[in-house]
């Protein structure tokens, strides 16, 4: 039952995140390389939404809500999360939207997803694990937050959750002014043809994510959306490794249900693909591979020492109110922008 589950929740993210072309690596550094800075709406929209159901679920007794998380080092989150983010720039996405596009045919794809898991590896259960080890006792501090576990979390998301969603219904009426097209009606058309509005896509993102908990403590895992850990999953179940030292969930480092699941955002971006008529097998350009490898190996490292992708802290442990990924955040946030300004920018201005 846990692979179907995994599975099911996998696909049903696959097709939001390939419908919506939502990219989480966009978002933020679109918001300093073009001064988009409603993308800031949007994030906060996938976080406030998850945790309103997240939150909501605790209340009800139906999902386990902790008031301790395991402590985090300082040092090993913000090297891992800087190193992630700007990995993610030069990669063209986050391992999740590595994932879809392992789905939709690109090559590429599958290159950085196999870079990712050779470099994580190293540090994680490799040569390197030592040095993972070491960085992760510096700076030692708690994640105590006695709040998680009172109806002010549920109060401030909920509220949070619709003046967001007040805002991206506003924000889609103004851009939609003066647009008198019309688009092809029916519910089929629009589950697979007709173009959704951007403002859509953070909203069914919050959801997926929010009705994952209930799913996954069905079958007697009591965590989030993660990515990073499941893949690496695969990697330890042909090499079966003595330790180690990897992501932010060690029950996912064992074959199961995150497995599944990132197992289903590739058959779920593949369907969608398929359905729509968009699946091309793309080559990538020499340009793009070399930054691609790179980019892959900063978050292979970067993912192990952070605990966590842009995902997995950024967006799930933010609405959990970890402090470990909100502070990640800050990290993954200075390192997708430093990522800008040293390889983005020039090439703007050239």
């Amino acid at each position: 039952m846990k692979y179907i589950c995994g599975l099911l929740i996998g696909m049903l993210l696959g097709y939001v995140l390939r419908r919506s072309w939502l990219c989480f690596t966009g978002l933020i550094r679109d918001a300093y390389l073009m001064k988009n800075y409603y993308n800031a709406v949007y994030f906060l929209t996938m976080i406030a939404v998850q945790g309103a159901v997240y939150y909501g679920l605790g209340a009800a007794g139906i999902v386990r809500i902790p008031s301790y998380l395991p402590p985090f080092s300082l040092f090993s989150i913000a090297v891992g999360s800087f190193m992630f983010g700007f990995g993610a720039v030069l990669a063209g996405g986050c391992m999740t939207k590595t994932l879809v596009e392992c789905g939709d045919g690109r090559i590429l794809g599958w290159i950085k997803l196999l870079v990712f898991m050779v470099c994580a590896y190293l540090v994680a259960a490799g040569p390197l694990i030592g040095v993972s080890k070491t960085i992760r006792t510096i700076a030692l501090i708690d994640d105590n937050l006695s709040i998680r576990t009172t109806m002010i979390p549920l109060m401030i998301f909920a509220v949070l959750s619709i003046v967001l969603i007040i805002s991206l219904i506003r924000h889609n009426k103004r851009e939609r002014m003066g647009d008198d097209s019309e688009e092809p009606g029916g519910l089929l058309s629009w589950i697979i043809e007709r173009e959704w509005p951007e403002e859509l896509g953070p909203f069914l993102v919050g959801i997926v994510l929010g009705i994952a908990y209930p799913v996954s403590g069905a079958v007697g895992r009591h965590f989030g959306v993660s990515i990073t850990s499941p893949i690496m999953s695969y990697v330890y179940a042909f090499t079966r490794p003595v330790e180690t030292c990897g992501g932010c969930n060690p029950y996912d480092e064992v074959f199961g249900f995150g497995s599944m699941l990132v197992l289903g955002i590739v058959v779920g971006s593949f369907l969608t693909a398929i359905a729509r008529h968009e699946f091309r097998i793309m080559k990538p350009r020499k340009s793009a591979l070399i930054k691609a490898v790179i980019g892959s190996a900063l978050m292979g490292v970067g993912s192990m020492w952070g605990l966590g992708c842009l995902l997995g802290n950024g967006i799930v442990g933010t609405a959990q109110l970890s402090l470990k990924s909100w502070y990640a955040l800050i990290f993954l946030t200075a390192g997708i922008w430093a990522a800008v300004r040293t390889t983005l920018i020039p090439l703007y201005r050239n």
